[in-house]
């Protein structure tokens, strides 16, 4: 996959970006099928991460990425039944593994029971998080 013409400039553009942002609805306990496979096809060994020995080693250049996601689910269920689940694998299993040491969630839960209202909070939300003055990244 590496070799994929179909994809080298998307290679590129992950590799020297200096920030990542990830926005996705969550279906059936992870990210779109379509999102994955443009990360199994991009993320790749050799540009993404490569081994030193036995020992992963990160070869993104950002040092941070964003995360912004939906569920119709509460947020109480993915945390408790579902133990994070999603985010853990997109944080740890996929960004820290290829270099990306801080990370970001925003996580909108309920929106198939949210009001108008809420959404409005929720894209206000949004728009605060990347307000050129919030340069902080936190989990």
């Amino acid at each position: 996959m590496k070799r994929d013409p179909e994809t080298a400039e998307y290679r590129r553009i992950v590799k020297n970006a200096d920030h990542l942002i990830f926005i996705y609805p969550l279906w059936w306990g992870g990210m779109p099928a379509i999102m994955k496979g443009f990360i199994d096809r991009v993320f790749v060994a050799g540009e993404a991460y490569t081994y030193q020995g036995k020992l992963p080693k990160g070869l993104l250049k950002a040092p941070t990425a964003s995360v912004y996601y939906t569920a119709d689910a509460p947020s109480w269920y993915l945390r408790f039944w579902r133990r994070d689940a999603d985010w853990v694998t997109v944080k740890d299993v996929m960004l820290k593994f290829c270099g990306v040491r801080r990370v970001r969630r925003l996580l909108f839960a309920g929106v198939k029971d949210s009001s108008d209202g809420k959404r409005t909070q929720w894209l206000d939300r949004v728009y605060r998080s990347i307000a050129p003055a919030d340069r902080g990244i936190s989990e």
